[in-house]
């Protein structure tokens, strides 16, 4: 094998391994890119006069009461649908949104 052959070997291999690395750090935090994401738009299409504060603190606590990640994330996701058919949210369309998890002891609460 000659000397290029070697370099272009090496230089693949540390491609593949940097991808894989970028994969699984994606792959890692998707969660809480898409958390991040839905909670700054939803502070952002709240209603005027809205403690964006207290705004994420209901919905952290909403979130919490799903029993894992992957209910979390669709939750996260249906939220996100709604806020992208929305300019604003009205505060009948706010409190639709905050509601917990499907069965979540915090969709029964008043």
């Amino acid at each position: 094998m000659s000397g290029l052959a070697s370099k272009r070997i090496l230089i693949l291999g540390l491609m593949g391994v940097a991808a894989v690395g970028v994969y699984l750090t994606a792959k890692l935090y998707a969660g809480s890119i898409v958390a991040y994401v839905v909670e700054e738009t939803l502070i952002q299409k709240a209603p005027p006069g809205v403690d964006p504060r207290l705004l994420r603190t209901r919905l952290e606590s909403r979130l919490a009461a799903c029993p894992d990640r992957t209910a979390r994330l669709r939750r996260l996701m249906e939220i996100a649908q709604t806020l992208e058919r929305t300019q604003r949210l009205t505060p009948g369309q706010l409190e639709n949104v905050l509601k917990g998890c499907p069965g979540s002891p915090a969709e029964v609460e008043p």
